[in-house]
């Protein structure tokens, strides 16, 4: 009786600590859920998310407009600095004048060039405009030459500054000087010996080559693709991604570009929201006047790429939620059952729930591996949607192209997969050589990555501007499956010049209906790939380095941009759950029920249990994984370990304590965490161990 008194104690002890160990953890898993939750509602929900990425965007605005008047004023404090210093006479001696000329040309490498325009009257009747300019790296003097005092578009430089007798911004026009459109800052100077310092005595004037002022406004940050331009109240076009648009009018390029279009109709608005209907993108456009001037800076930014990051984050906020959830649900049926159930029914239910959670756990993370997707730059792609995208990324990469443009289209017909990393791909490729002005006969393309390829010429059209030419390549492809089976691949088909010096190709954008990336461009309606999905199409550029010129000493860029056609792929996971995933539960299953036939009571043993049998068992089931294990090693011959594989050895182990388990416990040794209830511990654990290492492996493969 004192005995039995004894154990209840104990029993009562060591349920009192289980359920206040429950407890605390239920309560701390509680606060864990309400703290991830609130920030979760409080700063995550899509409405949020759009709202600051929006204010995002509107300060890279702000920023920008701060830049590119900075700059501007910085010319203007220049040009009047200059004035002031002629009135006053500190620069009264020409070669003074001529000195702090070329200072100011290598003290702002923002200026394209720098004169100063005396009136006739002023120098005895004669034209005195010494001049300097850029020339490369290098500033050369080169004075004007032509009659500046003339009434025309080439000298508003000069006329307009000495009618409104004050600082001017001049809109671009083509300076004869400097042989290149330009935009000017003037400014009337005065001398004490000329009208009495009261009649302007001639006119500093400082340009900006409009090509600096692209470049000045394409450095600013605002995504791969996203966009910067300057136009003036008359809609000349100051600053575009597109070189061609410089100092052309807004309102004639809208007939033809429909982003120009965009912008010719929405002048006078501060901030819209804009979508094409060909590409499916939206972007924030925000518009801002610069100072002293009746010039608009507008900035547009494509909405998707400034939300990636966001929705990622928004994304691992869900995951922990969910599993702050799970981790909640658990400790409170903990905690129920150290109150009602503190016995080995409770510890089956414990083993059931905590099961049933990793494979809830389990399954979410697959879905979100299977259907979440971006056109991120998990390969170095930069996508591309029109020709400001081009130009843009050109602009942000530095590799301009120095050679003609060639316009180049895509559509496939068949992709075949030859076996894990290689592909055989058909179809037609066209190019559009009304630029290059003759028709050839041989390709001006390679595939680089290609391990075999045959082309024909396939068509010409009439005015014999486009040439079609018909395909088979094998492709070598660098493919991820460490998620295999879970797997989302990119098929990329890289296209450039077959002369490293040669043309530099663009999409040709005009040839598709639409390039919306999941209405698949490029691919055929009745396009059929095996076991894989079909998920979107686009074309991209991705940088890529060479250490060499290949030989040719005008080759200048080590960095060269490279056109890309790129198709998503995901796999058919049903078909890999029936060749791999479905031997692997079936083996898990059988090895738990090799495991419930482990006991000693005689009236158990219905299947005649003995350790040789349950070694027999295991290794029959061992070599049937193995088998199937170098049949997906064969399919699949990479060097690392993919995700199906953590599952194999996990089996692996389990098959080996299921082993050792049965050799322990028919053994005549005391071994209570064995021995106890039947084995009962060993039992009880299989299933929540098995799935939690799953969940484990699952997450790290894919959190």
């Amino acid at each position: 009786m004192i005995l039995f008194n004894n154990k209840k104690i104990i029993w009562n002890k060591r349920r009192n600590i289980a359920v206040c160990i429950a407890s605390l953890l239920c309560l701390l898993s509680f606060l864990l859920l309400v703290y991830v939750g609130n920030e979760y509602k409080s700063s995550k929900t899509n409405e949020i998310i759009l709202e600051e990425a929006k204010e995002d965007a509107k300060q890279k605005a702000d920023y920008a407009l701060k830049d590119i008047y900075g700059d501007l004023n910085s010319t203007s404090s220049l040009t009047e600095g200059v004035a002031k210093d002629l009135s006053s006479g500190k620069l009264k001696d020409d070669s003074m004048l001529r000195e702090r000329l070329l200072a100011e040309m290598k003290n702002n490498p923002n200026i394209s060039s720098i004169v100063v325009a005396y009136s006739p009257d002023a120098r005895a009747g004669k034209l005195y405009a010494p001049h300097f300019m850029r020339n490369g790296s290098e500033v050369v003097y080169a004075p004007v030459t032509y009659d500046y005092t003339k009434n025309s578009e080439h000298t508003t430089w000069y006329n307009d500054a000495l009618k409104k007798g004050s600082n001017v911004w001049i809109s671009p026009y083509f300076g004869i000087a400097d042989a290149n459109y330009q935009i000017d800052c003037s400014a009337p100077f005065y001398l004490a010996e000329y009208g009495k310092g009261h009649k302007a005595a001639g006119v500093v004037s400082v340009s900006h080559s409009l090509e600096g002022m692209r470049a000045r406004v394409g450095s600013l940050q605002l995504g791969n693709t996203g966009y910067g331009y300057i136009i003036s109240g008359k809609g000349v076009i100051i600053s575009y991604p597109i070189q061609e648009y410089l100092a052309g009018n807004i309102h004639d390029l809208a007939k033809k570009d429909p982003n120009i279009y965009f912008i010719s109709k929405n002048m006078t608005e501060e901030e819209y929201w804009a979508t094409n209907s060909f590409t499916g993108k939206s972007y924030w456009v925000f518009q801002k006047k610069i100072p002293s001037t009746d010039w608009i800076l507008g900035l547009v930014i494509p909405q998707e790429e400034t939300l990636i990051n966001r929705k990622m984050e928004q994304t691992h906020s869900i995951i922990l939620v969910v599993f702050a959830a799970f981790a909640f649900l658990f400790f409170l049926c903990l905690l129920f059952v150290s109150i009602y159930m503190y016995n080995h029914r409770g510890l089956w239910l414990l083993a059931l729930i905590f099961s049933l959670l990793c494979i809830l756990g389990i399954g979410f993370m697959w879905y979100l591996a299977m259907n979440n997707s971006t056109l991120d730059s998990r390969n170095g792609d930069l996508v591309v949607f029109d020709r400001q995208g081009v130009f843009t990324v050109l602009q942000h990469t530095n590799t301009s192209p120095t050679t003609l443009i060639t316009p180049t289209g895509l559509i496939l017909q068949s992709i075949d997969f030859l076996d894990a990393n290689n592909v055989v791909i058909t179809g037609y490729i066209w190019q559009n050589i009304s630029a290059a002005g003759t028709e050839k006969n041989f390709p001006d393309f390679i595939f680089p990555d290609s391990k075999e390829t045959t082309i024909e010429k396939a068509y010409v059209n009439k005015d014999k501007s486009i040439i079609g030419w018909h395909f088979r390549t094998t492709l070598r492809q660098q493919f991820d499956y460490s998620r295999y089976p879970f797997a989302r691949e990119e098929i990329s088909i890289r296209v450039v010049s077959n002369n490293p010096a040669g043309n530099f190709f663009i999409p040709d954008f005009d040839s598709y209906k639409s390039l919306i990336p999941e209405n698949l461009p490029g691919l055929g309606h009745s396009f059929v790939l095996d076991n894989w999905k079909l998920e979107k199409s686009f074309f991209s550029y991705r940088v890529n380095s060479y250490n060499t010129d290949f030989g040719l000493r005008n080759f200048a860029n080590s960095n060269v941009c490279e056109f890309h056609f790129n198709v998503d792929i995901k796999r058919n996971y049903k078909a890999s759950f029936v060749s791999d995933l479905l031997l692997i539960i079936v083996a898990i299953a059988l090895l738990f029920a090799i495991l419930t036939i482990t006991t000693k009571d005689e009236n158990k043993k219905y299947f005649g249990f003995s350790s040789h049998g349950v070694l027999v068992y295991c290794t029959s089931l061992l070599f049937t994984l193995i088998i199937a294990h170098t049949s997906l090693r064969s399919r699949i011959p990479i060097e690392s370990i993919i995700y199906l594989e953590y599952l194999y050895m996990i089996i692996y182990l389990a098959i080996v304590v299921v082993s050792l388990n049965s050799i322990a416990f028919a053994s005549n040794r005391d071994v209570p965490f064995i021995d106890t209830k039947d084995n009962i511990y060993i039992k009880v654990l299989y299933w929540p161990v098995f799935m939690g290492f799953l969940l484990f492996i699952t997450l790290l493969t894919f959190y």
